[in-house]
């Protein structure tokens, strides 16, 4: 295995721009996720890698090699699609091994490496069973299974969980993070999600409009977003004397230390935690709204209604 590099790639459908002037290096075994909302160039990046899509400018280098041009079959990248593209009359054993096969392997490897993949996706049980006849996050795994089978240098996974409710989503990214850290594969995980972006990933690269906009941690991301757009994009933001402060960060107190006066305009009870927004009137008149968070602990906790007035400060 070897880094990903992207230097420079362009690319526009028709007269449509989609990306413009990337650059990314997707290091050996790290699990690199693309966050951003639809249309931003993700999944376009994500073809241009397998292969499927020749970029209008720039190059795709694999370690030393430059592999633009290369056809999909000679790029070795295990791909896991949105809806995973299975073959529904097929017994979850023949779906793994298929890209075996196409690659005309021995018997004895394709029975080894597929009872190596169904054991590390917790299949073995079903290998018999048709994936017409499996739940969504069985058929993920069965995907996930065949795109490892052809042991790949990298491995790109295209929204895998978009098909999954919500339980099962969170359930699923946990899996796929033991199994990638499991086997050390350089993946690429694509997601407008930011919770999945920020638990599943080493490294989070926020897109927007064809640009990458930053690329970090994700604790990077969160706390110490560089633009308006990743502050609000990757969870909730305010703005404050010309800082980005999360909800979290914010308190409401009855006084007696320095704060700003504020009224809360609206409370939302979240289970786990309150979300109230308040407002304040700056010097020129004007209404600002700030957004705070505040766990709940129970009957210890002041809980805050609309119309009560109270003052904001931010936890150091």
């Amino acid at each position: 295995m070897s880094n990903i590099v992207l230097k420079g790639i362009s690319h526009a459908y028709e007269k449509e721009k989609v990306l413009n002037g990337i650059d990314l290096t997707i290091e050996e075994g790290e699990l690199l996720t693309l966050l951003g909302p639809s249309g931003c160039g993700k999944t376009t990046i994500l073809r241009i890698i397998a292969g499927f899509i020749i970029p209008d400018e720039g190059a795709v280098l694999s370690g030393e090699a430059d592999i633009t041009k290369w056809a999909p079959e000679n790029r070795n990248m295990g791909i896991v699609f949105q809806n995973y593209a299975l073959f529904p009359n097929m017994s979850v054993k023949d779906n793994i091994a298929y890209g075996l096969k196409i690659r005309k392997k021995g018997r004895d490897y394709i029975e080894e490496k597929c009872r190596e993949y169904m054991k590390l996706t917790g299949l073995l049980e079903y290998e018999k069973r048709k994936v017409n006849e499996l739940s969504g996050g069985q058929q993920q795994r069965v995907a996930i299974a065949r795109a490892l089978a052809i042991e790949p240098q990298m491995l790109l996974l295209d929204e895998p969980m978009s098909n999954l409710d919500v339980s099962l989503r969170t359930r699923m990214r946990e899996e796929i993070r033991a199994i990638q850290k499991k086997i050390g594969i350089t993946t690429l995980f694509i997601t407008h999600d930011q919770q999945e972006a920020l638990s599943i990933s080493d490294r989070v690269a926020v897109m927007n409009k064809g640009r990458i906009l930053q690329i970090g941690t994700p604790k990077e991301i969160y706390d110490e977003p560089e633009r308006s757009f990743a502050a609000d994009f990757v969870g909730t933001s305010n703005y404050i004397n010309g800082h980005f402060i999360r909800p979290e960060q914010l308190r409401l107190g009855q006084g007696g230390e320095k704060g700003i006066p504020v009224v809360v305009k609206d409370v939302k009870f979240m289970g786990m935690y309150f979300e109230y927004t308040v407002v304040c009137t700056d010097d020129s008149g004007k209404a600002q709204n700030y957004c705070v968070t505040e766990i709940n602990r129970g009957k210890a906790y002041r809980e805050w209604h609309a119309g009560d007035t109270a003052y904001l400060y931010v936890n150091l």
